[in-house]
């Protein structure tokens, strides 16, 4: 099985370091981390990174902002970084990004600076040009306020400013819009608390105007503009390699945080501290049981014996019971009634009128005191305290089981162990995760090399600690699969279902084996079939890296595996040509074993004897096909450890499914033989027809005696296995009906759709080939009619057998015996896009 063996790590380092160790590994790429379980409370960032972290993703912010509003491509050859450790990654995006930003933010103050005042000259020069100067000189007494404000808003501002009794005059220029506001000059201020509301600031207007010398000058405003703007977007294109490394950096600083939130195990005293919690909830619990438990038993004999306290009521009474005897030298000179539980060691002990400062642990060994309003009604209060009761052990058993789970979980992943936590300090962290076995030594030099540099550090030396486990939980461990490129592409079809287990057999040799071949088998033309392998392989080799957006997403490398599931469907599509068409875009010039249409000028002839063989031949491989799943079921039971299960059940669930079809093919139940009959091209296997319709009852017969095996299977794993986690009678009963005793029906008469879409293709194609010829095959019509009904059946049927091998795989064979449960081997990787990182 290829199937990668791997090696589970274990790395202890103190917290601040983890950092280190995730980008070295994140380097590597072939290290991937556990995730925390959730019981086990997360860490926390070292303080010494916090800020310095925030203040990266400012700066990665402001950068990506600032290029994504210049449009600067990302540089074509990455930008190198020589770093040793996580801290001078930090730094160096840090200093790196603030002399960038100190050099944009001075070209933006200077971009601004002139802008604004273009913006106001523009805005006097628009005023101006349409009302001219006379208006703003010579008004005596009125001031005048040219106003930049959106048209929307004009007749709502109209309304407010009116109030100062100003007037207000509509002005557009082009797609600019302002408001002339004249108005008495004692009204300004209260004119300008109105344009606050608006988010509006009147343009600035010179005591002098020159219409003529302001348009000049903007000119010149706007000639600089220019130049400062491409100045600066030049300077942006030239630094963009060191800008895009920084978003870069600080993308990967940003994974390496998550990674850690996400894996790291924190050692010592917070897990000490959550233990230590969750076992005083147990010991509070188990303590108020005891106590509840006790007070319970003495309502239940005060309600028995008819006890009551209604006579004491105006007295100042205090109730008592006490495990393991009174102390009479305790309540000696006290007025009390003391009553002896029956066939127990405990006492009621009833104090009137008990002193203030009482020690009520001088009582007794256990003492425990009634509360009064238990008291009024003994009744309902034993009935209350027993449903109190029934709940604290519930909650009992949750906390016992919780603290049993924490433990667990965390020796699973912890270096140290709880056994340990006493033995580190509270900010030693745990980074647990997967290694392929055969780079392990790789892997274990990139630790030794770390933690040699980090060693200068003496917390380092003193509490890094390293654990093999070599024998990992397959349950847990995540699936690693490597195959030949051409097996390795049929990946995309497994994992659409699902991801094998790490001891499952894995179903992708199948899928590469009968994927394709069902298809083609469905896809018979060998046109279609050298058009789908071109077609396959164009996308397998192509990188196409064009201005063309929606040929770079299709034949850019994305969906370059697919080309080879395409290409290998193509390849089969050519082999069943020579076996059920031997057309060529439907135009009958080879050789087919089982030709299922056949064209005589415009006349269609379908070929019952053909299609009576591949209708038969397709039944007979959905058998086949289901037998090998049943077998890989009991393989896979038997990999998982549940061995009697495999050899008690799983094993005569094959049998049953075996004698069962055989039993239905003499009825024509499964029409196998009702239909390989009907034509001479399946007459050599006449005999062996003969043979299994002879011997239907002793099928009957063999398939009734292995059901009472089933059955007693059955029985025997449910009293075995009763209250085992997992396990489900039920299941297995629904596996003998709805996987074995059905599908003999179902499952096998549905692999009939091979042959019943091959026919469907076959016919669209002689049709398609039938009325060009009608039209004039070399005509105009004729050509038109062959070219465009060939690529409406490419496209068309072409998915539908995409879908239908799907199906066959997916719920007619998968559901037999391929869980999909697994856990995809994942490494973690720094993600880098834009930038080389060397860590020395």
């Amino acid at each position: 099985m290829p199937i990668a063996r791997l090696i589970e790590y274990k790395i202890a380092l103190p917290s601040e370091y983890a950092f280190d160790l995730l980008m070295n590994i994140g380097d590597a790429g072939y290290f991937m981390p556990i995730t925390r379980p959730g019981v086990i409370p997360a860490p926390k960032v070292p303080g010494k990174y916090s800020e310095r972290i925030r203040r990266v993703e400012d700066i990665s912010r402001e950068l990506n902002r600032i290029l994504s509003q210049y449009s600067i491509p990302p540089p074509v050859t990455p930008h190198e970084v020589k770093i040793g450790l996580f801290n001078e990654l930090l730094e160096y995006i840090i200093e790196d990004g603030e002399d960038l930003l100190t050099r944009v933010r001075q070209y933006l103050d200077s971009i601004e600076g002139i802008r604004n005042e273009y913006m106001r000259l523009r805005g006097i020069v628009d005023v101006l040009s349409l009302v001219g100067d006379i208006v703003i000189e010579k008004l005596r007494h009125f001031s005048v306020d040219i106003v930049p404000i959106s048209e929307e808003d004009f007749n709502e501002f109209r309304n407010a400013v009116i109030n100062h009794g100003a007037e207000t005059l509509p002005i557009k220029v082009q797609e600019r819009f302002y408001a002339l506001v004249i108005y008495p000059e004692w009204a300004r201020q209260g004119l300008l608390n109105t344009y606050k509301l608006f988010n509006a600031t009147p343009l600035e207007v010179p005591s002098t105007i020159d219409l003529n010398s302001m348009k000049s000058k903007l000119a010149e405003l706007e000639g600089r503009l220019g130049k400062l703007e491409q100045e600066f977007r030049d300077f942006l294109t030239k630094v963009s390699d060191r800008a895009y490394a920084i978003i870069d950096l600080s993308d990967t600083i940003t994974n390496i945080v998550r990674q850690y939130m996400d894996s790291a195990i924190p050692e010592g005293k917070d897990i000490g501290d959550r233990l230590l919690q969750i076992m005083n909830s147990v010991n509070d619990t188990r303590n108020r049981i005891r106590e509840l438990e006790v007070v319970h038993e003495a309502l239940g004999y005060m309600k028995k014996t008819g006890i009551s306290f209604e006579g004491l009521s105006r007295l100042r009474i205090r109730v008592f019971v006490i495990r393991g005897g009174v102390n009479k030298d305790a309540i000696k000179g006290l007025m009390y009634i003391k009553r002896d539980v029956e066939g127990t060691d405990l006492s009621i002990l009833t104090l009137v009128e008990s002193p203030e400062g009482l020690d009520v642990r001088s009582l007794g060994k256990e003492v425990y005191e009634i509360s009064r309003d238990y008291l009024t009604n003994i009744k309902s209060a034993y009935e209350l305290t027993g449903r109190e009761l029934t709940d604290l052990r519930s909650r009992l058993k949750d906390l016992e089981k919780e603290y049993e789970e924490f433990v667990k979980e965390f020796n699973e992943v912890s270096t140290y162990g709880v056994e340990g936590i006493n033995k580190v300090s509270g900010d030693v962290i745990t980074i647990a995760g997967y290694v392929k076995e055969s780079l392990s030594s790789k892997f274990d030099i990139l630790l030794t090399s770390l933690l040699s540099k980090l060693a200068i550090d003496a917390k380092v030396r003193k509490e890094s600690k390293v654990a093999y486990v070599k024998e990992i939980e397959p349950e847990k461990a995540p699936t690693l699969e490597e195959y030949p490129k051409p097996v390795d592409a049929f990946k995309k079809i497994t994992y659409m279902y699902g991801v094998p287990k790490y001891i499952e057999i894995s179903p992708i040799i199948l899928t590469f084996i009968l994927f394709p071949a069902f298809y083609g088998w469905m896809y018979p033309d060998l046109g279609h079939g050298i058009v789908l392998s071109l077609f396959g392989y164009s996308l397998y080799r192509s990188r196409y890296k064009g201005s063309n957006a929606f040929l770079r997403s299709i034949f850019g490398g994305k969906y370059s595996m697919w080309g080879l599931v395409f290409l290998m469907a193509g390849i089969w599509s050519i082999i069943f040509t020579f076996v059920e068409s031997g057309t060529i875009f439907g135009i009958e010039v080879l050789p087919a074993l089982f030709r299922l249409v056949h064209v005589s000028g415009t006349a269609l002839e379908v070929l019952s004897n053909s299609i009576y063989a591949m209708l038969a031949v397709s039944i007979m491989v959905g058998i086949v096909s289901l037998l090998l799943a049943f077998i890989l079921k009991a393989i896979n039971a038997h990999r998982g450890g549940e061995r009697d299960l495999a050899i008690g059940f799983y094993v005569p669930l094959f049998f049953f499914f075996t004698f069962l079809v055989l039993a239905l093919m003499g009825p024509g139940f499964v029409p196998v033989i009702r239909i390989g009959e009907k034509t001479p091209l399946l007459k050599p296997l006449y005999p062996l027809f003969n043979a299994i319709e002879g011997l239907m009852w002793y099928w009957a017969y063999a398939a009734f005696a292995v059901l009472a095996i089933l059955m007693f299977s059955l029985f025997y794993f449910r009293a075995k296995y009763r209250g085992v986690p997992g396990f489900s009678a039920a299941q297995l009963a629904v596996e003998v009906s709805a996987e074995a005793a059905i599908p003999s029906l179902t499952n096998t008469i549905s692999f009939m759709r091979l042959s019943i879409v091959a026919i469907m293709h076959a016919v669209f194609t002689a049709m398609t080939y039938a009325w060009a010829v009608s039209l004039g095959l070399f005509t105009p019509a004729g050509l038109a009619v062959l070219i465009i009904f060939n690529l409406i059946i490419i496209l068309g049927e072409g998915f539908v057998a995409f879908v239908q091998s799907l199906r066959l795989h997916f719920y007619e064979m998968y559901t037999k015996f391929f869980s999909g449960a697994g856990v995809l081997f994942t490494p973690f990787m720094l993600g880098l896009r834009w930038v080389k990182l060397f860590i020395v």
